[in-house]
């Protein structure tokens, strides 16, 4: 059968030449028309942003708190979301403007422009963390201009957006900030009254660890309240940022009710409230105080921090490898694209031909097996009339 098909397809090789020659021109056409494509890279570093976990960890240190119950935040900024910005159509549009894209793409619309900037665009994370930016164009010159824009958009969008949440950080803080003042004026004034009414001066040294122990719990507890209270301004109520943050926060409260009414750390401590009444106030005013003037300290370095933010203007995108001018044409060589689309037209050409004939030979092959029945029914005819004639 197999060799039957190939002679098939040999005695008609005239029709595979022909259409193997209609796929060369085609190919050959498409080459000649489309021209070079030139293709430029760049390697991006992400921005680490100042101040979340990394000011809050080095606060927390200097207060001799553990890390391991140091509220965290969201750190640095992540690489794949800024290679999603580098796809939005906010930074796309502002490049096709500054760059008038439109007339060089040939476009009626800025949706097409678009698209044809995407379609030349190509972005990836590496798996340390690195943006890598390749961007195509037949002009040379235009893909570098193309990634420059890029990276400068990617810049300016990304201190946008800082700048934003900086301002809307401030804003919070300085509200918490002027709250905390007031806590504080109100608890060295209640101390100063109770302890001129009582003529309380100090304490033992292990009531005096019970108030530290309740003090630097009742910290963690309000610094994981405030960074609860932040996240929930940049993210969805339902994000697994923000459960983490109540979780936390639920804990160090659960821990510090253990303390005020006791458990196992009353074998070091006296639970606080087993001290007599008065005992028992004034280190609940003692704690009070600490947890203010602790908390206004932080809240001020975080406001002092988020103007900083604010009016920085130095670049937050840092450049590793910048694009440059592509010099050799990418892609595939041109003769290797003519070659692949010859090969493959005279092998569907080919494969034509030997289905074809396929379908011939099975068509010949029912014709006469039909013509066998029709020989066979005849004879039976016959056979069946004799045998009456003679009586057999």
């Amino acid at each position: 059968m197999f060799y039957r098909l190939l002679s098939y397809v040999i005695q008609r090789r005239a029709i595979v030449a022909r259409a193997t020659l209609v796929f060369f021109l085609a190919a050959l056409a498409y080459v000649l028309l489309s021209g070079h494509t030139y293709r430029t890279q760049a390697l991006l570093l992400p921005p680490v942003e100042e101040g979340g976990e990394g000011v809050l960890a080095a606060w927390m240190t200097r207060l001799n708190l553990p890390s391991a119950v140091a509220p965290g935040t969201a750190g640095a900024t992540s690489a794949a979301i800024l290679a999603d910005i580098l796809g939005s159509r906010r930074l796309g549009e502002r490049i096709i403007n500054n760059l008038s894209l439109k007339e060089h793409y040939k476009t009626k619309s800025l949706d097409d422009a678009i698209r044809e900037l995407r379609g030349r665009t190509v972005t990836a994370v590496t798996e340390t963390g690195l943006i890598r930016l390749g961007v195509s164009d037949k002009d040379p010159e235009y893909a570098v201009k193309i990634a420059e824009a890029y990276i400068a958009g990617l810049d300016s969008l990304n201190r946008f957006l800082q700048c934003s949440r900086a301002q809307q950080t401030r804003e919070f803080v300085a509200t918490q900030l002027e709250r905390y003042r007031s806590e504080l004026q109100e608890v060295r004034h209640e101390i100063a009254v109770f302890q001129g009414r009582h003529n309380i001066v100090d304490f033992e040294e292990q009531v005096r660890g019970a108030i530290d122990v309740a003090a630097d719990l009742k910290v963690r507890a309000v610094l994981a309240g405030i960074e609860r209270d932040l996240v929930k301004e940049f993210s969805l109520g339902s994000s697994m940022e923000l459960k983490r943050k109540n979780a936390e926060y639920d804990n160090l409260m659960l821990q510090l009710n253990k303390m005020m009414n006791g458990d196992s750390l009353g074998s070091v401590f006296i639970p606080l409230k087993q001290m007599p009444v008065l005992v028992q106030r004034y280190a609940e005013l003692k704690r009070d105080l600490e947890v203010g003037e602790r908390v206004y300290a932080y809240l001020l370095e975080r406001y002092e921090e988020a103007g900083i933010e604010k009016a920085r203007t130095t670049p937050v995108v840092q450049v590793v490898d910048a694009p440059i001018l592509p010099e050799e044409p990418s892609g595939a060589p041109k003769w290797l694209i003519v070659a692949v689309v010859t090969v493959v037209g005279f092998l569907w050409a080919a494969a034509v031909i030997a289905w074809w004939g396929w379908v011939q030979s099975r068509e010949k092959s029912g014709d006469e097996m039909r013509a066998l029945a029709d020989l066979e029914s005849a004879v039976r005819r016959d056979v069946g009339w004799l045998r009456k004639r003679l009586r057999l």
